[in-house]
């Protein structure tokens, strides 16, 4: 069942309507124009894990992002403990896997190149394009905060819930976003289920997740894992969306290191 509020976009046109907004929405039919086979989970995690770029926290369910680093304990581990433990894996840097023998080996042929080739046919631009993965331990979660970037979100094993806001304008205003660190930022105490927009998404789904907009991502009751591609600097016909263009805007003025935070 469909619950209020929760969109799926299926067409271009749709999506080219529908990308620069606030919350967020399931991509379907020719806006999900890849496919790809994973390895088992195991070999996955066991081959991301020993490599020195994985970063491994907790995952333990809170208010706000946990990154103390538990790498070393969860390296370890036999993979079989270590999927039955606690923790959250992320790399950012999947490339290195993309060749033969290694886990994601063809990755970039038959996903990253055809959406970009759709993105551009349908009036895109952007700066940056690129794939993280997310592998979260049984009812983990990366909590509360928010991205400078557009996410698509590819569930692959597992699954996760998936939470925005129906208000995002009310809990992050203008001010908080151009201010944001994440190691600050708390899911506030006054927000509801009710406030809340999520999407429980199986094994396939893929979701368009907006631009500085705070959301947090839990885990079901096994090991999920999900490949997102993050973006950058994305126009269509050469406009980025309101988010972004303010936080350019406001960097232009205001000089000023950048923190990123954690997707999820």
């Amino acid at each position: 069942m469909v619950a209020p509020g929760q969109t799926t976009v299926r067409t271009w046109t749709e999506f080219q309507r529908r990308w620069s907004g606030v919350h967020n929405f399931l991509l379907a039919g020719e806006c999900v124009p890849f496919a790809f086979d994973l390895p088992p989970l195991d070999r996955v995690v066991a081959e991301l894990r020993a490599d020195e770029k994985a970063r491994i926290t907790p995952g333990t369910r809170g208010d706000r992002l946990q990154l103390a680093d538990l790498a070393g304990a969860f390296r370890a581990l036999p993979i079989e403990q270590a999927l039955a433990s606690s923790f959250a894996l992320a790399h950012f840097q999947l490339d290195r896997f993309d060749a033969p023998g290694r886990c994601l080996h063809g990755f970039t042929r038959a996903v990253l190149e055809p959406w970009q080739r759709a993105l551009t046919a349908a009036g895109f631009t952007w700066e940056r394009c690129y794939p993280i993965i997310f592998i979260s331990g049984r009812g983990c979660a990366t909590n509360y905060h928010m991205d400078f970037s557009h996410v698509l979100a590819w569930q692959i094993y597992g699954t996760k819930r998936f939470c925005g806001l129906r208000d995002p304008g009310r809990w992050a205003p203008r001010d908080v976003r151009l201010n944001y660190q994440p190691e600050g930022f708390a899911k506030p105490a006054a927000l509801t289920d009710a406030d809340a927009l999520c999407y429980d998404m199986r094994p396939g789904e893929v979701l368009w997740n907006a631009l500085l907009t705070p959301h947090w991502v839990e885990a079901g009751e096994e090991v999920a894992l999900s490949i997102n591609l993050s973006h950058g600097g994305i126009r269509f016909r050469g406009e980025l969306c309101p988010h972004e263009a303010e936080l350019v805007a406001h960097r232009g003025a205001n000089p000023v290191t950048v923190t990123k935070a954690a997707a999820g």
